[in-house]
């Protein structure tokens, strides 16, 4: 019995340890750019063949002050400025549910999103409850760096208007607005200030 429960226990940390390879190795991670403050924006697609978004970048702040920048319901729309409106429906220490109005690339969208806290202070992800989409699903991760003082943040967006044409061209204006997001998300938790976002 007591092999069996060790042989089990070793496969199970083979494939975590496994799994964090696989998913480090996807990240583009060239530290010369992350270091020099570039952001990196990828194009990506999640398991259902949804495409998508990853930024990734460095931000020089403790793990407690980029996860509370990142759930300031209060202080959203000065960070993220996309969004026109918001309300958040309901909210707990396992995530929050929150209606949103957009200015999406080519039009207005409203759509009600299930933010979870997997991990709080390191992993949170969300997925349309209802809205003008198809389907929508993302995260933020906050991970390790070298330096003690610096953060690793990878954000990730997939959307699917339902439209080839719309998807692709959405798509396409996405990558500029996520960079965009990625430095005055940045500038936000390093300075408590960010410039006219609407620029």
């Amino acid at each position: 019995m007591h092999s069996i429960l060790t042989n089990t226990s070793i496969g199970i940390i083979f494939f975590w340890c496994f799994l964090s390879n696989a998913i480090s190795e996807n990240i583009n991670s060239d530290w010369n750019i992350l270091n020099a403050g570039e952001v990196i924006i990828e194009e990506i697609e999640n398991n259902q063949g949804t495409p998508g978004i990853r930024a990734v970048f460095i931000v020089e702040a403790s793990r407690e002050d980029i996860w509370t920048t990142l759930i300031d319901y209060v202080n959203f729309k000065k960070i993220f400025y996309d969004i026109d409106e918001m309300k958040v429906i309901s909210t707990d220490s396992n995530g929050a549910r929150v209606e949103f109005w957009v200015d999406a690339v080519l039009k207005k969208l409203h759509f009600v999103l299930q933010r979870n806290y997997v991990k709080p202070g390191y992993h949170l992800t969300w997925n349309q409850v209802s809205g003008d989409l198809r389907d929508i699903q993302g995260s933020w991760q906050i991970r390790e760096t070298q330096g003690s003082e610096k953060k690793l943040l990878i954000y990730e967006s997939y959307v699917d208007l339902g439209s080839v044409v719309v998807t692709w061209l959405i798509r396409l204006g996405a990558k500029q607005k996520a960079k965009k997001m990625a430095y005055n998300l940045r500038n936000w938790i390093e300075s408590k200030s960010i410039p006219d976002a609407r620029e």
